[in-house]
């Protein structure tokens, strides 16, 4: 299997840390300069399919329509995807990772790519968890500690401020202070009035992010990564 690393900035720390988990994850690396090939985002869930791309990098300039549209470009992915833009200032091996919860139920599937991330590279884990009236934020959390201790993972978990529609936003101007390396979120199931008019929370995420932003689309047939 393959790890896809779409360069459309000329970055060696992104370069070099994306190579870093290649090795970590025991992967072939596949690097694509857009703008000096004739690759065509638009058919990126092929070319994924075609090259056996388990798992996607983008390294792109922090530009609202830049990631927008590569967001739009990824929404149909069933592999895991991570941004970094030219304005994350903090790009350290991976050694703590940040997982805000909420009261959707696709956040748990946030449970196999941590157990992934773990073995391969021994990161510790936080669970923010949305601070919401209902209890399906504390269910799906839940679900999670009970997933992950049964690979003696035991990540902290601390009360998000914000609720579940917030809370991604939240996670990423937080991320400093709970020392996180990166962070995985689940991207919108599909954009209501308020995504269009203002954007997706993922895409807020990722512009204000200090690091890493990997992101799980909210889909029945994920990928399974391979050990």
């Amino acid at each position: 299997m393959k790890i896809l690393y779409l360069n459309y900035l000329d970055i060696a720390e992104h370069r070099n840390w994306v190579k870093q988990l290649t090795t970590q994850l025991n992967r072939d690396f596949l690097e694509v300069e857009p703008a000096n090939s004739k690759f065509n985002l638009s058919e990126l869930d092929n070319y994924c399919d075609e090259n056996e791309v388990d798992m996607l990098f983008v390294s792109c300039r922090n530009d609202r329509s830049t990631v927008q549209h590569i967001l739009d470009n990824c929404r149909t992915l069933r592999l895991p995807y991570c941004f970094l833009t030219d304005t994350m200032r903090h790009i350290r091996p991976l050694e703590h990772i940040l997982l805000p919860v909420s009261m959707l139920e696709e956040e748990i599937h946030k449970t196999e790519l941590t157990q992934h991330l773990v073995r391969f590279t021994g990161t510790q884990v936080t669970i923010l968890q949305a601070n919401d009236y209902g209890s399906h934020a504390k269910r799906n959390v839940e679900k999670i500690l009970t997933s992950l201790s049964q690979r003696s993972i035991q990540p902290a978990v601390y009360k998000a401020k914000k609720d579940s529609f917030r809370l991604n936003k939240e996670a990423s101007e937080c991320a400093k202070d709970y020392s996180a390396d990166a962070l995985l979120l689940t991207a919108s199931r599909e954009y209501g009035l308020d995504d269009l008019l203002f954007g997706p929370q993922e895409r807020y995420a990722i512009l204000h992010s200090y690091c890493p932003v990997f992101l799980l689309n909210p889909r029945a047939d994920l990928y399974s990564l391979c050990d």
